[in-house]
């Protein structure tokens, strides 16, 4: 059935996340948004796995928990009414989704302000336990997540360099994606995901839109081409800062990056069946600004990568790079700039100097923490990390006397001797690390 959204659109009781289907390695999840007793708007979500997926009990689990994952892109259309899994849940599927929705529907719900959205009703019949949980082993085989940015950059070199066998996968891979694995030398596996028309008609009429938990959807995708290409290890890139987050709001801690903070990774750890391949962040105990300075030295990538969320729109073209307008490229100027020659960092950008730009300033001072202003939703580090790039480019000669750094708001930012050495630090017990991956991590 198709319905204008309108004031005149049926009124939705509730919306249902309904048994996936599987043939061979392509899976149609299925979801509706109920009236009374009709569906009012019903949606098919195609994803394709490369390789083949077994029939075994930790792909019908692993394929439940993606159903769930990816429900939250619909039900934040209807959002707030009851979530309901007429097949059931059991206790460790319900607090997924429950702690899914309260935390990664976070800034959808700031965004519309429907704080209702992060208690949701959750209605399904319960269902026997499951042995569920990571074994915490070493890996032999890591399938590595790739974004087309800096960290999962940074994750392949470290990997290569201790001789960990690993391969690239990407979902829908962009020319960044593409060009990362070429200069790594590493087979890309491929995964595509495809959301229901239907959707982005409803978007457009009007329906709520906002972030979702992308990282939730595609680390749970990744684990099934994990199963399927006989990998032992996902391995993810998120780092500490991801945990860090934007502002406190009706009582809950609001996070951008909810789905790549520590929290979440323990979560899905914790969900996934017994026997998935193991579910890892390798760069989590280090920040984005340790990161960064291992980056610059991995010349090749410089002309390759982009850490511009925009450039990965559906509407972007294929092989679009830095915007140079958004809080990340402004957050990757920053964190890069201590560590690269001037012009170096400018080639990077298209030749641009995001510093003398006037309209970036307000965008500087949001991520170096200024008084009265927020951590931008977007994947970006802390102020305190803004900060002390902050302090290391004033100790540069080529950014000496620049117009940027003579602004008086500017010059009244700093950073103590330590916030230096904490942003460089090693985050003990802030990870999920074998003995074996922890050893590479430190190397960083």
């Amino acid at each position: 059935m198709e319905f204008a959204f309108s004031e005149a659109r049926p009124r939705i009781t509730r919306f249902e996340c309904r048994e996936a289907q599987r043939s061979g390695n392509a899976l149609t999840l299925r979801y509706a948004a109920v009236a009374g007793d009709a569906d009012a708007y019903v949606f098919a979500e195609r994803i394709e796995i490369p390789g083949e997926l077994p029939d075994t009990p930790v792909v019908a689990g692993l394929v439940r928990l993606l159903s769930l994952a990816a429900s939250l892109s619909y039900y934040k259309a209807f959002a707030p009414v009851p979530f309901a899994v007429p097949s059931g849940l059991t206790e460790v599927e319900r607090r997924f989704i429950a702690e899914l929705i309260a935390g990664g529907l976070g800034e959808f719900a700031v965004v519309n302000d429907l704080a209702e959205v992060l208690e949701p009703e959750i209605d399904a019949p319960p269902l026997a336990a499951v042995p569920s949980g990571s074994a915490g082993a070493a890996p032999s085989r890591a399938l590595v997540a790739v974004g087309g940015g800096k960290d999962s950059i940074v994750s392949i070199e470290a990997l290569k360099a201790a001789g960990i066998d690993a391969t690239a996968f990407g979902i829908n891979p962009r020319r960044p994606i593409e060009r990362t694995a070429e200069v790594a030398e590493l087979a890309l596996e491929r995964a595509s995901r495809r959301i229901d028309p239907l959707l982005l008609r409803l978007n457009a009429e009007g329906a709520p839109n906002g972030h979702v938990p992308v990282t939730a959807i595609n680390s749970i995708i990744a684990l099934l081409a994990a199963v399927a290409g006989g990998h032992d290890t996902v391995v993810f890139s998120n780092e500490a800062s991801a945990s860090y987050g934007n502002q406190r709001w009706a009582g809950h801690d609001i996070n951008h990056q909810w789905s790549k903070s520590s929290f979440f990774e323990g979560l899905l750890r914790e969900s996934v069946p017994e026997g998935s391949p193991e579910y890892v962040s390798f760069l989590r105990p280090l920040t984005e600004l340790r990161i960064a300075r291992a980056f610059a030295r991995h010349t090749a990538y410089h002309r390759v990568f982009t850490s511009c969320n925009r450039a990965f729109t559906m509407s972007a073209a294929s092989d679009a790079s830095w915007c140079g307008e958004c809080p990340k490229c402004r957050f990757v100027s920053l964190i890069l700039a201590p560590f690269l020659p001037r012009e170096e960092l400018l080639a990077i950008f298209g030749g641009r100097d995001l510093f003398a730009e006037p309209e970036q300033r307000e965008g500087y001072l949001e991520l170096l923490g200024v008084d009265g202003l927020f951590k931008p939703f977007e994947c970006v580090g802390e102020p305190d990390e803004c900060r002390v790039a902050l302090e290391l480019i004033r100790e540069r000669d080529d950014w000496d006397g620049h117009p940027f750094l003579q602004d008086p708001a500017v010059q009244a930012v700093g950073a103590s001797t330590v916030e230096r050495e904490s942003v460089f630090a090693w985050r003990e017990n802030e990870h999920f690390l074998s003995t074996r991956l922890e050893e590479v991590a430190r190397a960083i």
